[in-house]
């Protein structure tokens, strides 16, 4: 895991925690200060493809990490 990976991975986790859902691209990137979604998804899906998140694609808000189970988000 990269470290933007990892910057990433911390802003989803607790976002969770907080809130009880996940956080949008624009949320990411207010928070991490990056200027493009694009570079954000990318980060996000590599995530999910080393199965540290989990996510549906087409899904809004539907990335979590992998260690959650969580009822009806499928």
């Amino acid at each position: 895991m990269t470290p933007a990976q990892k910057e990433i991975f911390i802003i989803i986790d607790e976002y969770w925690k907080t809130f009880g859902y996940g956080p949008t691209i624009d949320d990411i990137m207010r928070l991490t200060g990056e200027k493009g979604r694009g570079n954000v998804a990318r980060k996000m899906q590599a995530l999910i493809d080393i199965k540290m998140c989990r996510g549906i694609k087409g899904r809004a808000r539907s990335i979590r990490p992998a260690y959650m189970s969580i009822r009806n988000i499928e």
